[in-house]
């Protein structure tokens, strides 16, 4: 315990203190002033309806946070190796386990951070119409699961690989093909295949979601199959961790 809290404390401090940890907030916030920019400058948007606006803001921020999994992920391994100070990880009494517990701690860390810092943006669009709690719930849970889901298979591909870049290739491919069937037409989605191709999607799911309690406002029950599928990939991410961390090679 006291390993993953010295772990935990370093993570955190190159989080709020490193220029590599920070950008990645300061950026984060950058973009949700530019929505904001954009929404109340934009005779258009500005007539958009609330729940849309508070649904597209969720979805940012879903977007973000699936970024900060794989970036923070694919630099864990990889890049203490390749800054060579992964070789003192290593002699530390942690196991490889117990430093990707501290790695996939620190990625949660930071998404708790990103989520205080997106909380006003979203208290400004959706708290006026009574749209903020839903889609604060929604997001804190689906960006958990999803944070859990893209960290835990970024730190799998970091631990065995030799290069930052490479996990940060494999890790963008994976999020743009989970994200381009959202962008299909809505008519294309509500066919068949659409449907299961949207259900099996983790990054749909919890964009679905999020459609259904804000914009539709129904209740938890029709959540629960999205939901489960959700913890069951995050499972599937931190069972396939375990394995690639057993041992962690220099």
């Amino acid at each position: 315990m006291k390993v993953l809290i010295a772990l935990l404390r370093k993570e955190a401090v190159e989080d709020l203190l490193a220029a590599r940890g920070a950008l990645l907030f300061f950026v984060s916030s950058m973009v949700l002033s530019a929505y904001m920019i954009l929404l109340m400058s934009n005779t258009e948007l500005s007539l958009m309806d609330s729940a849309q606006a508070v649904y597209l803001m969720s979805g940012i921020i879903l977007t973000l946070v699936s970024l900060l999994a794989i970036i923070r992920g694919s630099d864990s391994f990889a890049g203490e190796r390749e800054r060579g100070t992964l070789e003192t990880l290593i002699l530390t009494p942690a196991t490889g386990r117990q430093l990707a517990s501290g790695k996939l701690a620190s990625i949660l860390l930071a998404w708790f951070i990103l989520l205080i810092i997106c909380t006003p943006y979203l208290w400004a669009v959706g708290w006026p119409t009574g749209y903020f709690w839903p889609a604060f719930g929604y997001l804190s849970l689906t960006g958990t699961l999803l944070a859990l889901t893209f960290g835990g298979l970024a730190l799998a591909l970091s631990a065995r690989a030799k290069s930052v870049r490479s996990v940060l290739l494999v890790g963008l491919t994976l999020l743009l093909l989970l994200g381009s069937p959202v962008l299909l037409s809505p008519s294309l989605r509500r066919s068949s295949v659409g449907r299961v191709a949207d259900l099996l999607n983790p990054f749909a799911d919890a964009l679905n979601a999020l459609d259904s309690a804000v914009i539709d406002r129904e209740g938890i029950t029709f959540q629960i199959v999205r939901l489960t599928l959700m913890v069951c990939y995050a499972i599937v991410a931190l069972w396939i961790l375990y394995g690639s961390t057993k041992r962690i090679e220099q």
